[in-house]
């Protein structure tokens, strides 16, 4: 009995390698044939064509489960094909469906709300009807059942307004399937058979996926015989098509419904057998991926060929143009150098003459500047000397009028003493006037502008205003009787001051004031 079914197992691996060769071939010359055509659309420069092109490249890697190839090439679609109409719709949910396999479900539902907005803009009823069965399978996958159930039923009303067999037939299977995880298995089998009441003029792949979910629900809900019914049609059909992916299926099927009644011989039979279809679909797949690699491989490898060719032939031309290009310039700039260095030489002998005239006059601007501002010191020095003699010489004036007017005071005319009094108040109040100090002091700060500040800096302590005032006196270069014409002060009183100006300043008693203070 084992050889036997070995010997059917060997035979049922045979035939499925030689359909699978074929299929491969077929893949080969497709791929091959849908890049060939994207190439001569872009030759003639036919976006809508490219645009299109692109579309049925994304649902060839689709079905081959090759998503980032599918992905790739979708996008570029929606990049290329700026028109939101039926087509860019279609990309949208078959991005959709692509991050839903992938589990990637908010990607999913971005991809579907875009979808849906431009399906109502529209008014693309299908569109909407796809839009929300999507919606539906992607809360189901997040275990959304009662969400799931009302974007389906949505999408049911959709289609039976549009009268789409297809579209209700898939439409009812997916509620069916809600139900079935909800473990509502009648009403799960109810809509499994509405599905296949409309799956009469769909493809074979949906009938047979719908009878398997009719089995499945009734061996869930423990009619073993009648689920076995089911699940042995659609493995006939499924053999009758070359489905591997339903023959495991209902392989799997059988293996629950035996194991669930008890027949634990016969489970592990088709759970064998199950093992065996897996393991020859997965081969299928892998040669499958791999084949339509090397083919991708191959235009790819071509067109980079091609693209290689032209820019080298690209890159030829434009070196045969720099080459003769150059050789002109090369002469030219040999003959511009020449030119050149004969005006520069000529050129940096003007320039070098034309700079040492202006060095000249530059420097007897100098000169004549400071002759100037020597000269407009001097002015000012003598104005300020003289001004301060002027000060002494009334203020020494005022003072020996003061003295007589005293003097006269004392005589017995009662009228001419009190008028004598009050001239006398009236210039001792004049000699104290500070108005002609704080003239003197700012025509002084005109010469020496930092004088005050540094002075008051460096003090070792507070400076006195007669002791500001004396510095600023010293500086003049006046002689100690001067400055007691001008302070109205006796010498005496002068060579005192100066001691207590030293005292205050950071001066060695061998160093002489008047260095210190125009140092400052």
């Amino acid at each position: 009995m084992k050889f036997i079914v070995f010997i059917f197992c060997a035979l049922g691996i045979t035939s499925h390698a030689q359909n699978t060769n074929r299929e491969l071939k077929d893949l080969d010359i497709k791929l091959y044939e849908l890049k060939q055509s994207l190439h001569k659309a872009k030759s003639s420069q036919n976006s809508i064509q490219i645009a299109q092109l692109h579309l049925k490249l994304g649902d060839f890697f689709y079905q081959l489960s090759l998503f980032s190839e599918a992905i790739k090439y979708y996008q570029d679609f929606r990049n290329i094909y700026k028109t939101k109409d039926t087509s860019y719709v279609y990309a949208e949910n078959a991005l959709a469906r692509i991050n839903l396999d992938l589990k990637k479900f908010d990607d999913a539902k971005n991809h579907t709300s875009k979808s849906l907005e431009i399906s109502k803009t529209l008014n693309y009823n299908k569109g909407i009807a796809n839009v929300h069965a999507l919606l539906g399978s992607i809360a189901e996958k997040q275990g959304e059942y009662k969400k799931a159930l009302e974007y389906q039923n949505i999408s049911l009303l959709t289609f039976q307004v549009l009268k789409d067999s297809t579209g209700l037939a898939i439409t009812n299977e997916n509620i069916g399937s809600i139900y079935e995880d909800l473990e509502q298995y009648n009403l799960a089998y109810d809509y499994f058979k509405k599905a296949y009441g409309y799956a009469k003029n769909s493809n074979s792949d949906i009938k047979i996926n719908i009878i398997n979910n009719k089995g499945d629900a009734n061996s869930k809900n423990g009619y073993f015989e009648k689920g076995l019914k089911y699940t042995n049609e659609a493995l006939k059909l499924a053999k009758e098509t070359n489905n591997s992916s339903q023959i495991e299926s209902a392989y799997k099927d059988f293996a629950r419904t035996y194991s669930d009644m008890g027949n634990y011989e016969l489970a592990y039979k088709y759970l064998n057998n199950q093992s065996i279809v897996n393991e020859q679909e997965l081969k299928r797949k892998n040669i499958e991926v791999v084949s339509t690699m090397e083919v991708l491989y191959a235009v790819k490898e071509k067109e980079a060929e091609l693209l290689l060719l032209n820019k080298q032939k690209q890159i030829t031309e434009v070196r045969q143009y720099i080459i003769v290009i150059s050789a002109a310039f090369i002469i030219l700039g040999l003959i511009g150098g020449l030119i050149y260095w004969k005006k520069r030489r000529k050129h940096e002998k003007h320039i070098l003459e034309y700079k040492q005239q202006l060095l000249q006059v530059d420097l007897d601007k100098k000169i004549a500047q400071e002759t100037s501002l020597k000269h407009e010191i001097e002015i000012k020095v003598s104005a300020l000397t003289n001004y301060s003699l002027n000060i002494a010489h009334k203020n020494k004036m005022l003072s020996d009028v003061s003295k007589t007017l005293s003097k006269l005071k004392d005589r017995n005319i009662t009228l001419i003493k009190t008028k004598l009094i009050a001239i006398s108040k009236e210039i001792e109040a004049d000699l104290a006037n500070q108005n002609e100090w704080t003239e003197l002091m700012g025509y002084f700060s005109q010469i020496q502008p930092n004088f005050f500040e540094n002075l008051t800096k460096v003090a070792l302590a507070q400076l006195s205003a007669s002791e500001t005032r004396l510095s600023m006196l010293l500086t003049l270069n006046l002689s100690s009787k001067e400055i007691a014409n001008i302070l109205h002060i006796t010498p005496d009183s002068v060579r005192i001051a100066r001691y207590r100006l030293r005292k205050k300043l950071p001066i060695d008693s061998k160093d002489d004031l008047l260095v210190f203070l125009l140092h400052l």
